[in-house]
């Protein structure tokens, strides 16, 4: 059969081929490739980073804007908080990226800083702009380029838009730390002398830098009136916006609450100037770090996540250097932002007690240095350990007086890690099974159908033959300060070194063990009573029958099956000698049912096990348990040294209690409570000592003799733990320093 195909035919065909071709080219595949990228770079997926910018510079200008807007700039508020992998500070590291084999989908500045300069030069003014020229201002003045930095902000103030404002605020805030005071101080007058924004925080954050400004002059008792004078305007507004929406949620500023805590500051450091906190952030090799993000955070701060308007941030400079300048007298915290590049294979090493006190016109300096990882040496590489004793082995550190040894048990949803060993003098250690299966571990619960139970496998800790256990050791000084750890971020293959992971199989799960982890606990309990009772020398039982009713006492908050436990705690006593853990849970046991000497005896054997050393916690406990004996002198002397020790001073309270009982003037107290204030990193609302006794002092004025006797019974029913008594204090000061003081533990 003959075809004919017409050749106009044949040209429309051939055209909509190329047509369809050109359509599959430039619009199919370059969306299927974006989706691709996208998914790849929301999932962490290896190359993900790789593919996004590939995507990018594939696209169209409007979508190319598009792309840069949403998965590199990120956030409208963006900041140095916004900038990292890693946020480290004392006592605590978090991470906000994937792990696990996943890809950092954090931007280093490489790979951002042109796609920033675009959308500052070509993207629309909106609050994206914002946040690409403020990260274009933080990184021209890390690099030294303060005229280029405060122009990025002008350029973008310029275009206009709803952002204008928060540019002139952000250029303000660059002036400050540049010390160039009365620019900033020009910038906040004009932005106070504008119509009130629609965003409550935005004034808060206005006065927020003025009342820096004003300490930085001298001038503490103006920075005050501005920041209460802001504290009723905000208070005003949210007062009418709740009249006319009485059906919407509490509405509260952000900046409410931060100006509160402000208003503190400002009140204990009237006639005080601000302060100068600089320093630098380097590697123990002596190696700079440039683009760390740097983070002083207030007292009031540190109990929570790091945000966007905490008020001293900053990136170091190609030196490792930072400056904080105006800084307001008070405590405060260091913390780090730092991409994983960053912290491969290093640490860095603080505490939660590492505080930074900061005095009226102090120039204080504060250097940062990350150490290298210890490596480890064994149990490694998921070793099946099956004899009576493990060998635990790690490489010396230089320096080092003292190691700890920590073990971590997977749990529902996470791990628990719990010290095995204090004080090991040398870089090994040859434990017995036993001893780790008696590790104190803490109890984990999960949600069933709404209802909070307990996870089994916290319960068994280390028993179980079946779990993969992993473990890591901490390096301190002569003066217990921590110089580095085994445990941290090890992401390739220089760094990666043996892994810490091992299984215990010297022992098999009994069946006791079976119906605990089975959640049959009221069973596992029977069980193993009657193993103990068949064999009295079993460790195992006589443990697991404590850690049951520990774990039921923890669960219903009573006491009751922690006394069940007494007796058990006490035959393992006898089979374990030295278990400092179980020595010190006998003692609180006998402290709270009131048996001084029973708990007496147990605090002096947790004591003598642990070669005459304990820690700030356990003495302060001991010392108020001399004072409740009325060994008033004994428990001033045991706290003095535990408060030198913990600098948290958790205890300050029930020392100041102490030395009002044994007749001190409200002065010397006074002075004290000063000197030993009470930081609680992990917590908001912790008492100021300080004020509470100058209340009782201002209380005490109308009638010396009569209020000494009031405060001393009131002191009496507390020691007492006389509850009736004590919520019957009428006068108001007492009451308060009474309250506080029983919160203290």
């Amino acid at each position: 059969m003959k075809v004919t195909v017409k050749v106009k035919h044949l040209v429309v065909s051939v055209l909509l081929v190329g047509a369809a071709l050109s359509l599959l080219q430039f619009v199919v595949i370059p969306k299927l490739q974006v989706r691709a990228a996208v998914k790849d770079y929301e999932a962490g997926a290896p190359g993900g980073k790789k593919a996004m910018l590939a995507a990018i510079e594939r696209a169209a200008v409007a979508k190319r804007l598009e792309l840069i807007r949403e998965y590199m700039i990120g956030y409208g508020e963006a900041s140095p908080t916004r900038s990292f992998d890693v946020y480290a500070g004392p006592g605590s590291t978090m991470s906000i990226s994937p792990q696990d084999g996943g890809e950092s989908r954090v931007w280093s500045w490489e790979e951002k800083l042109p796609y920033l300069q675009e959308y500052v030069a070509e993207g629309p003014a909106d609050s994206y702009l914002f946040g690409a020229a403020n990260q274009l201002a933080q990184y021209y003045k890390g690099e030294g380029d303060s005229d280029r930095a405060l122009a990025v902000l002008e350029k973008a103030e310029e275009r206009g838009g709803s952002w204008r404002a928060k540019l002139a605020l952000e250029r303000a805030k660059l002036y400050a730390d540049l010390g160039d005071s009365e620019s900033a101080m020009r910038l906040v007058e004009r932005l106070e002398a504008e119509p009130p924004s629609v965003n409550l925080d935005f004034s808060g954050e206005v006065t927020q830098l003025k009342a820096k400004l004003l300490v930085g002059q001298g001038r503490g008792e103006e920075a005050l009136e501005a920041v209460e004078r802001e504290l009723r305007a905000l208070e005003e507004r949210v007062a009418k916006l709740k009249a006319e929406w009485p059906d919407k949620e509490d509405i509260v500023p952000a900046k409410l609450e931060e100006l509160k805590p402000l208003r503190e500051q400002l009140e204990k450091a009237l006639d005080e100037n601000g302060a100068t906190v600089s320093g630098t952030v380097k590697r123990s090799d002596g190696t700079p770090m440039a683009r760390v993000g740097v983070f002083l955070r207030r007292e009031s701060d540190v109990h929570h996540s790091i945000v966007d308007g905490e008020p001293y941030q900053i990136l170091t400079d190609a030196q490792g250097r930072y400056e904080f300048n105006n800084v307001i007298p008070g405590a405060y915290q260091l913390y780090l932002g730092l991409l994983f590049d960053q912290i491969d294979g290093w640490t860095w090493p603080t505490m939660n007690d590492d505080w930074i006190v900061v005095g009226g016109g102090d120039t204080l300096t504060e250097n940062a240095v990350l150490r290298p990882l210890i490596d480890v040496k064994q149990p490694v590489d998921e070793a099946e350990l099956t004899g009576p004793t493990v060998k635990f082995a790690w490489e010396p550190v230089e320096g080092a007086s003292s190691y700890t040894l920590y073990g971590t048990i997977p749990i529902e949803g996470g791990t628990s890690s719990m010290a095995i060993r204090q004080g090991i003098a040398q870089s090994e250690i040859e434990l017995s099974a036993e001893e780790i299966y008696e590790t104190t571990a803490a109890y984990s619960y999960r949600d069933a159908d709404g209802k909070l139970e307990l996870d089994p496998t916290s319960v068994l800790g280390f028993s179980n033959p079946d779990l993969r256990y992993s473990w890591y050791v901490e390096a301190y000084d002569n003066d217990d300060r921590l110089i580095t750890r085994s445990n941290g971020y090890r992401l390739n293959e220089e760094t990666m070194g043996a892994l810490p992971f091992f299984y215990l199989k010297e022992r098999t799960l009994t069946a006791a063990d079976r119906l605990m982890l089975d959640g049959r606990l009221d069973e596992a309990l029977a069980e193993y009573k009657r193993a103990y009772e068949a064999d009295s020398r079993d460790r195992h039982s006589l443990n697991m029958i404590a850690r049951i009713y520990g774990a039921q006492a923890s669960l219903a908050r009573s006491e009751e099956p922690r006394t069940q436990a007494v007796p058990y705690l006490e035959a393992l006593l006898q089979l374990a000698p030295g278990n400092r853990n179980i020595l010190f849970e006998l003692f609180d046991h006998y402290d709270k049912l009131g048996d001084r000497g029973k708990a007496e005896a147990y605090y002096e054997r947790d004591l003598e096990a642990g070669g005459g050393k304990t820690n700030g916690y356990s003495q302060s406990r001991y010392a108020a348990f001399l004072m409740k004996a009325r060994r008033t002198e004994e428990a001033i002397v045991q706290f003095r040294e535990a408060l030198e020790r913990d600098r948290s001073h958790r205890f300050v309270g029930s020392y100041l209690a102490a030395e009002l009982y044994a007749g001190a003037s409200f002065g010397k107290v006074a002075e004290l409570a000063a000197a030993y204030p009470e930081r609680a990193p992990y917590k908001s609302g912790t008492p100021d000592w300080r004020k509470l006794v100058e209340a009782l002092a201002a209380e005490s004025e109308a009638d010396k003799e009569a209020y000494g006797r009031l405060l001393k019974s009131a002191l009496e029913a507390y020691l007492d733990g006389n509850s009736q008594a004590m919520d019957a204090v009428e006068a108001p000061a007492i009451r308060d320093f009474i309250a506080a003081l029983r919160k203290v533990d």
